[in-house]
């Protein structure tokens, strides 16, 4: 007699561990509302409380597919009441925007780059000398007057022509690249 139960426990346990079992395990949990991101844990955790409750199983009390379905359907209840409790919020997978430039823009940002360097180095010695020694090395104005022997307003005059002028300069190099460049697309 103990010899048969050892049996239909071997073919209980046979049955119970299939991989057609193992894979209706996830489709059960989605069934039951898991999401997808947490099937597997949900689904881990399914195995291993029927391997940890096996030594209680009966199969005279009905077939282990049913049992595991049970277990599945336990766990994801509680699964749900635990997510009415939980602080944090559940998403399924986001897509991460990649913040690093793609070629185009770095192409574009260092032809702007070299545009702007070239624009400041056609100005007057006299303005570029004010705009890159406050508005690129962040001297103040009242040391530039200081150490140049200028007056503080012609100093101040001299940034306003030097901004006026290369705000000019870039205007005329960004006509100068569009009319180039319809010309070229012809």
């Amino acid at each position: 007699m103990e010899r048969l139960k050892v049996d239909e426990r071997a073919a209980a346990h046979a049955r119970l561990f299939c991989p057609m079992l193992v894979r209706a395990v996830p489709r059960w949990l989605a069934r039951l509302g898991v999401p997808r991101c947490h099937r597997g844990d949900v689904a881990g955790q399914v195995w291993v409380n029927a391997w940890e409750s096996w030594p209680r199983f009966d199969p005279k009390r009905g077939r282990p597919e049913r049992w595991l379905n049970a277990i599945t359907v336990h766990l994801a209840a509680h699964y749900h009441e635990r997510a009415r409790h939980r602080r944090e919020v559940l998403v399924d997978l986001i897509e991460v925007f990649d913040p690093a430039p793609d070629a185009a823009t770095a192409m574009e940002s260092d032809n702007v780059r070299a545009s702007t360097m070239d624009a400041v180095n056609d100005l007057d010695p006299d303005l570029r000398f004010v705009l890159v020694a406050h508005d690129l090395h962040g001297v103040p104005m009242a040391k530039i007057a200081e150490d140049a022997g200028l007056p503080l307003s012609t100093l101040y005059k001299r940034r306003t022509k030097a901004i006026s002028a290369l705000r000019d300069d870039m205007r005329l190099r960004e006509v100068g690249e569009i009319s180039t460049q319809s010309v070229g697309s012809w």
